[in-house]
């Protein structure tokens, strides 16, 4: 039996994914040790509703540990397994990784440690880390371990045996380091099984690391070379403990330089001498020729000290989100994004939400947020600011650019975040005019241009299609230059900015949230009864935009069909704003029903058995996936539908390409009432717990460069 220890602070937006990410190694584990530390959100409660859903073996135990090594210390004193797996709050098992880094123990019984390797997970580009090589000398092991010669174990990697851990306790009174020197004390006991497939997600937090080594830097080091002594209990002789306080002085001292506190630097580089060897080492001369140059430069004024990240110098006292279209009321995708956001940016600053467009409506209810326009009713087009414009660019008139200058001299923001490329044309005017500029990526629009391109020889007539896609391309380059940092909805956009532009801005991913989460169940309500048709298929998307309306008619014209032959008496309602003239003539198709603009969609949600979002392209993630799981509706979907919000196919969601995938999805699910019932309470309990307004308001709190609540 395995146990596993998480020790958690205020995981609310994390635990949920971390406990699911357990769920393909459940048979192995026998219990779950949640240490809750204090936490003053709803980490507790969320993970016992993800836990139920997946019938997950968890304990919480609450405590006032005060770090993490405590938390796990107390973990330990309770795990009853013959292995002990440890696993932080906001972290990730890559699938079946638990499993693999038993089979390792199994395959190498002289071993009782096995380390697999991690993906670094950072504001740049992701890091594929490998474990060892770790030899059959264990005294070696140690030694090379500490000198940095081989990879630090990160915590959710490794799988020991509770008898090799066997009164070894990780230090509570440091926060850095401390798991090194927990591992440090296993090797002396064991020899390690290597592994060099992936078994962890490992999420980097790197400005609070930051923050842990430049607060007192020097209490930090003092307190790590006091634990450093105890381990020569173990039998680790003192040059080789020596050498690891050398290394960590040499650590902190890159920080410090990093940050321009060129004095401090110099004084952990003066700890660092009792290496031997150390001051002639090529890294050592580097860090103390940048020492020199800095100081140098600061006794004439240049290079001041920057501050610490998360400092209250740093936090935004005013946010100015700036839309295409206005925010409110939210009705379409983008609408509820950008209200997600400014509601958000609510909690931590004063928000001032801008359209290009005027609206026309009244302000929203919530007092934090005020709106302004940049366009007035009926006002004459005017010269647009930029000519040659893409094809997704929103066309801005001079008079706009005029009134948001004055908006900003007013309203004086410290951070701007700016819907997406549809508003490329004012990045370069705002640019000089703000401290922080982040763009938020609603897709990688050049991505999705690609997409659109016709094919073969209709490529070769029409070169116009692949010249808009190269001017995107071009366009969003530019824009990823200009800011300070990007948001994206899911990791899969993530990783295509990476690919495509292999920028060193900071990602930032903000997934989009229930939408009017307020508003839905708050417990699993019963399914609709059968009275009104069975099963009633809801699809909601503006159904003025093309690949909506392409699955709309997917669903009408193909779907519904086969559905019907197995279940007579099935209807579909499609439900969006702007019907186009093709969406229209759906209506026409026996059982489909066609509501148009609706003002609310509770009555339809609360009256429907199954969404089915057969989407066949696009980019960002579907909020009407998760207002539909919200509303406790069993949801099946293409898997580009579902991309990027890491629902488990057959768990959570039900996913087939074909139409007659998605037509047999639908009729087994409504054939098997049990299976229908574990989907949806699933679904609406993977919906609540990470796409909720507290894992949001952490989301956006680390976009704005705030991380998430301690």
């Amino acid at each position: 039996m395995i146990s596993v220890v998480i020790p958690a602070r205020n995981a609310a937006a994390t635990i949920g994914v971390t406990l699911s990410s357990l769920v393909a190694d459940k048979v192995l584990i026998g219990e779950i040790l949640l240490i809750d530390d204090g936490s003053e959100d709803e980490t507790v409660a969320r993970a016992r509703d993800v836990a139920r859903a997946h019938e997950l073996p968890l304990k919480v135990t609450s405590v006032s540990a005060g770090s993490a090594g405590a938390a796990r210390n107390v973990g330990l004193a309770q795990a009853q397994g013959d292995h002990i797996f440890f696993l932080d709050a906001d972290d990730e098992v890559m699938p079946g990784g638990v499993t693999l880094l038993r089979d390792a123990l199994r395959a190498n019984p002289e071993a009782g440690l096995a380390v697999g390797a991690s993906v670094h997970r950072a504001s740049r580009a992701d890091k594929l880390k490998l474990p060892g090589p770790y030899g059959g000398d264990r005294q070696e092991n140690v030694r090379r371990y500490l000198a940095n010669e081989v990879r630090s174990i990160t915590v959710g990697s490794a799988l020991v045996a509770a008898s090799a851990t066997a009164g070894i306790r990780f230090p509570e009174r440091i926060g850095l380091d401390e798991d090194t020197l927990y591992w440090t004390a296993v090797l002396t006991r064991v020899l390690v099984a290597a592994i060099e497939r992936p078994v962890l997600v490992y999420n980097l937090d790197e400005t609070r690391m930051a923050q842990r080594f430049l607060s007192k830097p020097r209490k930090v080091f003092l307190d790590i070379a006091l634990e450093l002594n105890g381990l020569a209990a173990f039998g680790i002789d003192k040059d080789t403990l020596q050498q690891r306080k050398a290394f960590i002085a040499q650590r902190i001292a890159r920080h410090l330089i990093r940050r321009n506190r060129y004095r401090e630097a110099a004084g952990m580089m003066r700890a660092g001498r009792m290496q031997p060897g150390f001051l002639l080492g090529l890294r050592s001369s580097r860090y103390r020729m940048s020492i020199a140059a800095g100081r140098a430069a600061q006794s004439i004024g240049y290079r001041k000290p920057v501050a610490l990240p998360l400092s209250a110098a740093a936090t935004p006292r005013r946010v100015l989100v700036l839309t295409a279209d206005p925010a409110f009321p939210p009705v379409s995708g983008a609408d509820l994004r950008n209200y997600q956001n400014a509601r958000a940016c609510a909690g931590v600053a004063e928000v001032l939400l801008v359209s290009v467009h005027p609206s026309g409506q009244s302000p929203p209810p919530d007092h934090r947020i005020r709106t302004a326009a940049l366009l007035r009713q009926d006002e004459p087009r005017g010269r647009s600011i930029r000519s040659h414009r893409t094809s997704i660019e929103t066309r801005i008139p001079e008079a706009a650019l005029g009134r948001l200058g004055k908006l900003l001299r007013e309203f004086d923001p410290d951070t701007v975040l700016v819907e997406g490329m549809p508003l490329f044309a004012l990045i370069g005017h705002l640019r000089p005019l703000v401290p922080r500029l982040i763009l938020d990526m609603h897709n990688v629009e050049s991505d999705l241009a690609a997409k659109r391109r016709p094919a073969g020889l209709l490529a070769r007539l029409l070169p116009g299609s692949r010249s808009d896609e190269e001017r995107i391309r071009a366009a969003e380059r530019l824009a990823l230059k200009a800011v300070d940092r990007v948001w994206v909805c899911s990791e899969p956009d993530r990783a295509r900015i990476l690919d495509i532009f292999g920028t060193d801005k900071p990602i930032d991913i903000v997934p989009n949230g229930v939408p009017r989460f307020d508003a839905a169940p708050r417990a699993l309500p019963p399914l609709a009864g059968k009275g009104d048709g069975w099963p009633v298929l809801l699809f909601v998307g503006h159904l003025g935009y093309g690949p909506n309306l392409a699955a709309a008619k997917r669903l009408a014209e193909n779907i519904l069909p086969l559905v019907r032959q197995n279940f007579p008496a099935a209807r579909l309602v499609l439900a969006g704003r702007r019907p186009q003239l093709e969406a229209q003539h759906l209506a026409g198709v026996p059982g489909v029903e066609l509501v148009a603009d609706p003002d609310d969609l509770s009555e339809l949600l609360a009256s429907s058995h199954i969404s089915v979002m057969p989407l066949s392209e696009g980019g960002g993630t579907r909020i009407k996936i998760l207002e539909a799981m919200a509303w406790g509706l069993p949801v099946i979907a293409t898997p580009v539908a579902a991309e990027g919000q890491g629902f488990h196919d057959g768990l959570e969601i039900a996913l087939a390409d074909t139409d007659d995938g998605l037509a047999q999805l639908v009729v087994s699910l409504s054939t098997d009432g049990a299976q229908m019932e574990r989907q949806r309470a699933a679904a609406w309990t993977a919906a609540r717990t990470r796409f909720g307004p507290q894992a949001i308001q952490d989301a956006v709190r680390s976009g704005l460069g705030l991380g998430a609540v301690l």
